[in-house]
């Protein structure tokens, strides 16, 4: 796992988890502020990013893989965590919470939390953005109005697409499968049994996301989640919305540590 750390000076670990066919670049606003004292790692998932040349002739990116990885990394490290997943990485860190010994809080972002048989319908919003993510080589076009559907900040686009274009194209084809397989777990019920804090973040103009679907999630968790919306804002908001996001993100640590 490549991986890019800050430490810091409070006890507690952040640990950045990214989403499909992107990088730890969207959380670079994280790892270069001051406000936030607590150690603070961005990682590139395998066939992504700065990980993209180790894996270029692997051959598995499934979930399972992903989660084995994930657990294997985080282990390691000796202080209380709080994850913190965009989109896949999101659905990542809901299926890996329950194997985390020192979990304090979680927060995920493009991420609604999916049952099983996969809800695909109820918690996504169909649009040709999403299958764009899910296809192993779209055309030029494709990926370029894609990124410019699940971004708001025209400032983020050229990141998404450079990302996009800087992963395996397997690992499309992989999640795509794990999706029509069913391969998923049921992260409803684990997000809702989880007896932490945690929080939703959503990008208003996220088109691509049920915002209904989060506020019934977050009436369900009893008190244990929060919603909170940033306007003006797609998918990535701590790429699109980096100052909001941190000011977000500041607060949370506040309450997990």
């Amino acid at each position: 796992m490549k991986d890019s750390i800050v430490r810091g000076e409070l006890k507690g670990t952040i640990v950045c988890i990214h989403g499909n066919s992107s990088s730890n670049k969207v959380f670079t606003s994280i790892l270069n502020c001051t406000k936030i004292q607590q150690t603070k790692i961005t990682l590139d998932l395998p066939g992504h990013g700065s990980n993209l040349e180790n894996y270029k002739n692997h051959s598995d990116f499934s979930m399972l893989f992903f989660k084995n990885k994930l657990i294997d990394y985080i282990s390691k490290i000796d202080d209380d965590i709080l994850l913190v997943g965009n989109s896949l990485g999101g659905h990542l860190a809901i299926e890996i919470a329950n194997q985390i010994k020192k979990l304090k809080g979680l927060v995920i972002f493009g991420t609604p939390p999916l049952k099983k048989p996969i809800n695909f319908k109820e918690a996504f919003i169909p649009i040709e953005a999403l299958q764009t993510f899910l296809t192993e080589n779209p055309p030029e076009e494709a990926i370029q109005n894609a990124a410019k559907i699940v971004s708001k900040n025209n400032n983020s686009v050229a990141t998404i697409i450079s990302d996009f274009k800087k992963t395996n194209p397997l690992v499309r084809r992989d999640v795509a499968k794990d999706i029509l397989a069913n391969n998923l777990e049921n992260e409803h019920e684990i997000f809702i049994k989880l007896k932490i804090p945690k929080f939703i973040i959503a990008g208003e103009l996220d088109y691509s996301i049920n915002l209904n679907y989060l506020k019934q999630i977050t009436e369900d968790c009893n008190n244990y989640c929060e919603l909170i919306k940033l306007k003006n804002c797609g998918h990535y908001p701590s790429l699109e919305k980096p100052n909001e996001f941190i000011e977000v993100l500041s607060d949370i640590t506040k309450k997990i540590f």
